[in-house]
């Protein structure tokens, strides 16, 4: 799995953070950072669904 984000559509909802702690994070700017861009697959399911959470749809996952 690999994860790539496109900030400039992010609006720091959050939710991926929440869904996936460890791979996404909201930075002090209010935006969203990739912390891990390839997750063990334990991690897989969550980045799955924080992917399909966003409301922006800035996270793309590839398999």
């Amino acid at each position: 799995m690999k994860i790539t984000i496109d900030v400039d559509k992010c609006i720091g909802s959050g939710s991926c953070e929440m869904i996936a702690p460890g791979i996404f994070e909201v930075g002090n700017d209010g935006l969203v950072q990739l912390l891990e861009d390839s997750p063990s697959a334990e991690h897989h399911g969550a980045v799955r669904t924080a992917a399909a959470s966003c409301p922006t749809q800035v996270i793309a996952v590839d398999d």
